[in-house]
């Protein structure tokens, strides 16, 4: 679909309203299943920190590979179809957990159930990312952003804490149905998008790899966008999506002696942090610039998750929400302004390659940060492992502070400067 010719208020944008509320709904089915998933590990299969670790690394192990063809599938399909066909598969494949929990109950029939997942996930994550350039000129992409992150940070508190509740009330595979239904309503939303979506470019009659590494190209030659993506690599490896998220439920449960209600309510109290987070950005981006916010959260998240291994029993809770609420804060913030710079200085025909090389490096790393945290969790114990992965994270901040990311003012001047015969027309 094409850009409007006159620039709408986000709230009067039927196209936008469809697509943020489908957003909105799967996040909240998603939060629901980041809890039930690993919880159904832990309180059904009696999974340890390495078969955890395991886990959540075969849900990313897609991004490693078919993370760059996705991004050509998706420049040669109708986005909303690649939308509307993942929300559908993504449905089916979590009815398919409780049901197959039930008859033989096999941790290697989660991790392929996972893997099915994460595939779709892939395809339906660069879909989604590479569509919003297409309903809103280049000047609401930042307001475009924010308010998606605002809606997905709200849904991250409603999320964990439904499905903490779930999991006491009907068991955690049981609970995985929420996201099931939360899937097949964001199928129904995204496919009454308007089908007046251009075709997209047969991309040469190239091949798919071919067409994929020119999109990696596109993003690692980039002088902004490489140091984006090695922090955000970096941060992956070690944080709440790496080493971190692979051993947190076992230590907030085992070690802290927390109920899934409880944490979950933790992990989404801690999630209104991010709405602030999201609400704040364009103010803090204006008073700070583009680059200091930008390089602020990306310090911020590492230094929180350091209070984490000092977590006892008796403070457990107030101690997790203030880490975790201030590291999303921070995470809101950073994902805001980096996607909105990476879409801004992309042309929209290669919006899916860039998507899709910008996930396939930095979400490539988190199968394998999630396999060395739950090594780390079993042989050197829960804490150990929190401690490093906290300080790893604070490092990853390093290639942004050495870059000529740090000083820049506006996403705007970036554009212009940088590569302006590659900005896309607003």
């Amino acid at each position: 679909m094409t850009a409007p010719s006159a620039v709408l208020p986000l709230r009067r944008n039927k196209d936008f309203r469809l697509l943020w509320s489908a957003y909105t709904v799967t996040t909240v089915g998603s939060q629901v299943s980041v809890l039930a998933l690993p919880l159904t590990a832990v309180l059904v299969l009696h999974a340890g920190a390495l078969e955890l670790g395991l886990l959540m690394s075969v849900q990313y192990l897609p991004f490693l590979l078919i993370g760059l063809p996705a991004g050509v599938w998706v420049d040669r399909y109708r986005r909303r179809d690649v939308m509307v066909f993942t929300d559908m598969a993504r449905a089916v494949v979590l009815g398919l957990v409780p049901l197959l929990m039930w008859l033989r109950p096999h941790l290697a029939i989660l991790l392929l159930l996972a893997f099915a997942l994460g595939a779709l996930t892939v395809l339906g994550d660069v879909a989604h990312q590479s569509v919003l350039p297409e309903l809103l000129p280049v000047s609401q992409l930042t307001e475009g952003n924010s308010t998606l992150t605002a809606s997905a940070s709200a849904s991250q508190f409603a999320g964990p804490s439904l499905g903490g509740l779930l999991v006491q009330v009907l068991s955690a595979p049981l609970a995985l149905l929420a996201d099931c239904v939360s899937f097949l309503v964001s199928a129904v939303l995204v496919r009454r998008l308007p089908a007046a979506e251009p075709e997209p470019a047969a991309l040469g009659g190239r091949s798919t790899w071919s067409a994929g590494l020119e999109g990696l190209r596109h993003v690692w030659n980039h002088p902004l966008l490489r140091p984006i993506v090695l922090c955000t690599a970096i941060a992956n490896f070690f944080d709440l999506f790496g080493m971190i998220q692979a051993v947190l439920v076992l230590f907030a449960v085992r070690e802290l002696g927390l109920s899934p209600g409880t944490f979950g309510l933790v992990v989404g109290s801690a999630s209104l942090a991010m709405v602030t987070g999201a609400v704040l950005t364009p103010r803090l981006v204006r008073r700070l610039g583009f680059g200091p916010s930008l390089l602020l959260a990306a310090v911020l998240p590492g230094a929180a998750l350091l209070l984490l291994p000092s977590a006892t029993p008796s403070d457990a809770v107030p101690l997790l929400v203030l880490s975790l609420a201030i590291s999303g804060f921070a995470v809101a913030v950073y994902n805001i302004s980096q996607v909105s710079l990476r879409q801004r200085v992309t042309p929209l025909a290669m919006q899916g390659r860039m998507n899709a090389s910008i996930r396939f490096l930095v979400w490539g790393t988190i199968p394998a940060g999630t396999l060395v945290g739950g090594v780390l969790g079993e042989t050197l114990g829960l804490r150990p492992t929190l401690l490093l992965a906290a300080l790893g994270s604070v490092l990853s901040a390093l290639p942004i502070a050495l870059s000529p990311v740090r000083k820049l003012r506006s996403v705007d001047d970036v554009a212009a400067a940088v590569e302006p015969e590659e900005a896309r027309d607003e």
